[in-house]
């Protein structure tokens, strides 16, 4: 009997919505709005609410693209996996090689914001050193196995949100005593018609689309979760819109707290400590550089450890050179090549140390460029393929994502110039691929696992 046995082990469906959405948003990290209010603002000319509105408008829209795919195809995979269904696996490929620009990008945006802030702290340690001590701290930690992102996530779950709420609460009493705007009703914290550049907002929306990077993760405990098909798509829906409402009245308040005057931001890049001693709780910034330290490194180690495997299946099934893509420490039992390989592009950061913007942009590229295919995908699916095309199809399956397309579209060509050489140079790349992989785009291409 024993012989015959076949054991089937399933995970238990004990998830609900509302743990979800909390898991969800979360992960997208509330506090890291502080990180840009300096960066977009001197950007856009006093403009951070407008363009959260912006991006939170278009990021909403893909949102529910994002839900219908979801309950159309609930899988691993997400854009690749949708792209591939709907469009075809060439162009699913492509799409999947983009967001590996985001796996192997998001890890040096954190790095340098982790080199900024302690720099900040302890400034006789230049940014770059902090930038090297970080990455051989996390690359460490990778190969031999010590999670130490899951010492740190309880902390990093409470602590922004604690934080949120003491610089809140700080501004509402210096603006009620006179500071700042000296109210609340600040038309000027949204829009000033004097330095409004309608380029500049469309610019900048497209450099935030990083803040809602990973507003999908949840759909990675679809096994747990009592009826994913229906909880999966609300709950990828209800993250997306509740991140964007609360991004929008953090740097409303924000605003309200230190209406935007130019040239008086010193540092762009690390302006929330700026911030923090203008409305008097200068002494924050020590626990906000404790906060923004782990968590970029729970975000390194995360994404380091994520990355470095999907090279390794790369690896394996032959689609990169399996000597060293698919090679495992022998007494670690980690892919150390690849995790140094990923490293390695985490001390890209050193390059950035003087624009982080530049930097967050190279993220936003993949981020956006999957956030079109997705809307895309949509119509392609129910209103081509599945001829779902009744009144309310209409606006469900094509008026909708079409919007949703065209802002992602010019959110994307809006991005800066760094970021378009950078991301369509790695598009290219995997082209190339495609091409030899295919023989001349003869055959399938090699699936991803992503």
């Amino acid at each position: 009997m024993e012989g015959n046995t076949v054991q089937h082990t399933e995970l238990k469906r004990v998830l609900k919505l509302p743990t979800l959405v909390c898991q969800g948003l979360a992960y997208l990290c509330p506090a890291s709005i502080f990180m840009y209010y300096g960066i977009i603002n001197v950007l856009t000319g006093g403009h951070f609410v407008l363009v959260l509105v912006v991006a939170g408008f278009a990021m909403s829209l893909t949102a529910f693209s994002y839900a219908k795919m979801c309950r159309k195809y609930p899988v691993a995979g997400s854009v690749y996996s949708y792209v591939s269904k709907s469009i075809g696996p060439k162009f699913g490929f492509i799409s999947g090689w983009s967001l590996m620009l985001d796996y192997l990008l998001l890890p040096m945006v954190c790095y340098l914001s982790c080199g900024l802030y302690l720099n900040i702290m302890i400034p006789v340690v230049p940014i770059w050193a902090w930038i090297i001590i970080a990455v051989i701290f996390v690359a460490v930690c990778n190969i031999v196995g010590v999670t130490v992102a899951s010492i740190v996530n309880n902390i990093n779950v409470v602590a922004p949100i604690i934080a949120i709420i003491v610089t809140l609460i700080a501004i509402i009493k210096f603006v009620a005593g006179g500071g700042g705007a000296g109210t609340f009703l600040y038309p000027e914290a949204i829009y000033n018609p004097e330095l409004f550049q309608a380029s500049t907002i469309f610019t900048g929306a497209g450099i935030m689309a990083i803040v809602f990077v990973g507003f999908d993760s949840v759909t990675t405990y679809a096994e747990e979760t009592i009826n994913p098909e229906k909880t999966m798509p609300r709950a990828v829906t209800i993250i997306c819109i509740g991140a964007a409402l609360e991004f929008i009245i953090v740097a409303y308040m924000m605003n309200c707290g230190w209406p935007y005057e130019v040239g008086v931001i010193q540092n762009p890049d690390t302006a929330i400590t700026e911030y923090n001693v203008h409305i008097g709780i200068g002494w924050m910034n020590t626990i906000f550089v404790a906060i923004n330290t782990l968590a970029s490194l729970g975000c390194c180690i995360a994404g380091q450890g994520a990355t470095s495997r999907i090279l390794l299946g790369m690896g394996r099934d032959g689609f990169l050179p399996k000597k060293f893509f698919g090679y495992v420490h022998p007494k670690f039992k980690t892919p150390a090549k690849n995790i140094l390989l990923t490293a390695v592009v985490g001390l890209c950061a050193v390059f950035f140390q003087d624009s982080l913007m530049n930097a967050m942009s190279l993220v936003s590229f993949g981020a956006l460029f999957g956030f079109i295919c997705t809307n895309i995908c949509v119509i392609v699916r129910f209103w081509g393929k599945d001829k779902e095309r009744s009144g309310a199809a209409v606006f469900k399956y094509l008026i909708i994502p079409l919007i949703a397309a065209a802002f992602c579209v010019w959110l994307w060509i809006s991005l800066p110039m760094t970021a378009k050489i950078v991301g369509f140079g790695w598009m290219a790349i995997g082209i190339i691929v495609l091409l030899i992989k295919t023989k001349g785009f003869k055959e399938l291409p090699p699936e991803l696992n992503l």
